[in-house]
């Protein structure tokens, strides 16, 4: 896990339920990305292959993501970069709600537990949906 993701998760940060400040800041910074990845409110949903089950663990993963963004956002880095990360960790969360669908216990882990369950140092799982190598290097 990238240490800057880490730090982030760790602060204890990471509460299902962002400010709605902090929410509507997010939407203001990712707005233009063209997909899911622009409302972060709507990420679990996006993910969900199947709403009852998923829905649940997408909240709980974006509540661990939240902290992070807002961290891209007090350091006053451009919305550009904001949006970048943004759409990586969309493309993440949605990675590790469909490993869920093989690992079904995993659904009962926090959301934190579920990053450090998928995430190492060396970089989080490859996407399966990646058309090129150039892809995985994000």
């Amino acid at each position: 896990m990238s240490s800057r993701l880490k730090r982030a998760t760790s602060s204890g940060q990471g509460s299902l339920k962002a400010s709605s400040d902090a929410r509507a800041k997010l939407r203001v910074y990712c707005k233009d990305t063209g997909h899911a990845a622009g409302n972060v409110d709507r990420w679990p949903q996006s993910w969900a292959g199947f709403p009852d089950l998923d829905v649940p663990v997408g909240e709980r993963i974006v509540a661990e993501f939240t902290p992070f963004l807002l961290a891209l956002i007090a350091e006053q880095r451009t919305k550009k970069t904001v949006k970048k990360y943004a759409d990586y960790l969309w493309v993440l969360g949605g990675e590790i709600i469909h490993r869920t669908h093989f690992e079904e216990r995993d659904r009962r882990l926090s959301g934190r537990a579920l990053l450090f369950k998928y995430l190492h140092e060396r970089g989080g799982p490859l996407w399966d949906h990646a058309h090129c190598e150039r892809e995985h290097g994000a």
